[in-house]
């Protein structure tokens, strides 16, 4: 036995905490010859408290008896005990009628709340395991007649893993004659508040409609549920927190019963994303518009489910799961990376920094790839602009590979393009706020323009500020994503000048928004899904004023190798003039 050298209570030598006080057990324990000697030495100390002294112990002896009266008055209460122990442990209220009901647990050793341990010895305070205090505590149970079994006390009853995973998780089932009492585990978590993003509904829906899969084929129906049903997990998960509606269905009655359970299943998906049902007139142009925006969209699912375009749960978690994996699982694409850079032909320093990081994991023969591709131009001068395109790269590029590269190996990650979209804003952002911190203390006037992109799989997150420019080409075509933020560019959308007269305008360096300007600078934003075959060409405006996007789209076409394609774009820049410098980065995918 291990004794506790706090209070002195023996403990099993199994224990880690004291069930007395609950004092973590010392690893070396005292000779049992200085326990002998302990023992005697507290034998010989006389007893000098007096029978009256309040702190004595309670016995037999010293408690009074009651009186006959006293008893008999009890036997005759006039307000009856209002709790009653069910099977010997739980309380429970005394006309509690079937169906959810709070218990209290009397024997809370049985049971350790914080860590589930069983382990624990009868009237102990604290748990031998964890250390836990050991009181007693509320949970919430489920009261049914055992002929009728109904709710989560059906829970037991099936055996797949997905249900008892997904179902409200059991701490016991008791029986008491003719009643069952199930009693459900609290663990504290909230429920799931809407509303919540498509995205997380999406993965709530397949996740549910997986479950009524397998409680439709044990011919059991889920009933209706609420978000206040479903509790909140880590990464857009969920358990149900209850199941008031699970019951047996007779054969006959099955279709009916599933076929209802994907209508409340839809009903639950709009309150969780409150969505509304409405009517609209549409004339036929606008019809075709939403359709195509509708398409493999939640709100699609749903009005299919209404109008019983899906009619089965196993229909239903695979269009779900489909929409969930097409926006959360990008397609692993090979990508292969060419970059170069030149101070051009006029100039007599560079300004312009690129970047390019490639990330590629392959596991169990399932490969995976990540990106982070960078040009920036810098603005200053010397020993400015080269300084404040430094700065750009390296503080996007910190942000990126702390709060996005690192964590996207893991096994569990999804993708999320509304976070890769914020995070590639908050990262041009930390650029901006490097270069005016950096510009202040140099005392002069430095900025930068960038362009880059973030790529998960074939998934790009493009973001731009200034004229530096990101391209696809695809299928043999040069198509410009970003969108320049020039004086020149402002000029063509006010029909004053067409695009050709970018090239040759007075004003043409002339830029509206770069990094340095001001504390809180406009991103913008795009999103491209990729295929086989397809390049991104990011490049400074001394690229794509000097070869214009028919040399390039021809240079493209020409070059295999991404890094002789750049080497061959500098090349024709600086044929061309080279009167900037020049920066390219061109990233095949395959």
């Amino acid at each position: 036995m291990r004794r506790c050298d706090t209070c002195g209570k023996e403990n099993r030598e199994s224990a880690n905490f004291c069930w007395n006080c609950a004092t973590p057990l010392p690893v070396f324990q005292p000779k049992e010859s200085d326990r002998q000697w302990l023992a005697q030495s507290l034998t010989n100390i006389p007893n000098t408290r007096s029978p009256n002294d309040i702190t004595a112990p309670l016995n037999a002896q010293n408690i009074p008896a009651r009186s006959r009266d006293a008893q008999e008055d009890m036997m005759h209460d006039e307000n009856p005990p209002t709790h009653r122990l069910f099977a010997g442990r739980y309380e429970i209220p005394t006309d509690a009628p079937p169906g959810p009901v709070t218990v209290l647990d009397t024997n809370p050793w049985r049971r350790c709340w914080a860590c589930g341990s069983g382990g624990n010895d009868e009237g102990e305070s604290y748990c031998m395991d964890c250390g836990a205090a050991l009181e007693q505590r509320s949970y919430p149970a489920y009261l049914s007649q055992s002929s009728d079994l109904s709710g989560p006390a059906l829970i037991p009853n099936l055996t797949a893993t997905l249900p008892q995973d997904l179902l409200p998780e059991l701490i016991d089932q008791v029986q008491e004659g003719e009643a069952t009492l199930t009693v459900l585990n609290d663990s504290g978590r909230g429920a799931i508040t809407p509303p919540i993003e498509e995205i997380l509904a999406l993965g709530v829906g397949a996740t549910l409609a997986h479950l009524l899969v397998d409680l439709h084929a044990a011919g059991l129906a889920l009933g209706k549920l609420s978000p206040a049903n479903l509790e909140a997990l880590a990464a857009g998960k969920t358990r149900l927190r209850d199941a008031p509606g699970l019951r047996h269905v007779e054969v006959e009655m099955q279709p009916a019963a599933f076929q209802s359970d994907l209508a409340d299943l839809a009903e639950l998906l709009e309150q969780l994303t409150a969505t509304p049902r409405t009517t609209q007139r549409l004339d036929e142009d606008e019809a075709v518009v939403a359709t195509d925006v509708e398409a493999g969209s939640l709100i699609q699912v749903l009005r299919d489910v209404r109008t019983g375009g899906i009619a089965t749960a196993h229909d239903l978690a695979e269009r779900l799961q489909s929409i969930l994996d097409e926006r959360t699982r990008p397609a692993s694409l090979r990508q292969i990376v060419g970059a170069h850079t030149d101070v051009g032909i006029v100039r007599d320093h560079n300004e312009d920094s690129y970047l390019t990081l490639q990330l590629d994991l392959n596991n169990n023969s399932q490969a995976q790839g990540w990106g982070i591709y960078i040009v920036s131009d810098g603005m200053g001068g010397h020993a400015a602009g080269e300084v404040a395109s430094s700065l750009a790269i390296r503080s996007a590029a910190e942000l990126l590979i702390g709060a996005y590269m690192a964590t996207a190996v893991r096994p569990d990650t999804i993708y999320d393009e509304a976070h890769a979209r914020t995070l590639v804003r908050q990262a041009i952002q930390q650029a901006n706020e490097a270069i005016i911190a950096e510009g202040r203390s140099q005392g002069n006037d430095m900025g930068a323009t960038i362009t880059m992109a973030l790529v998960s799989g074939d998934r790009a997150i493009i973001g731009n500020v200034g004229d530096s420019r990101t391209y696809l080409y695809r299928d043999g075509k040069l198509c410009r994503i970003s969108k320049d933020h020039s004086l020149v560019m402002r000029l063509v959308e006010l029909g004053q000048i067409n695009d050709d007269e970018i090239y040759t305008h007075p004003q043409r360096n002339a830029v509206l928004r770069s990094l340095g300007d001001k504390s809180n600078v406009e991103v913008d934003i795009f999103s491209e899904r990729l295929r086989p075959g397809d390049a991104l060409l990011l490049c400074s405006d001394g690229q794509w004023e000097m070869t214009r996007d028919v040399e390039i789209e021809r240079i493209l076409s020409r070059e295999a190798n991404p890094q002789s394609t750049c080497e061959a774009l500098v090349a024709a820049a600086n044929q061309a003039g080279g009167e900037d410098n020049i920066a390219s980065v061109l990233v095949r995918f395959a």
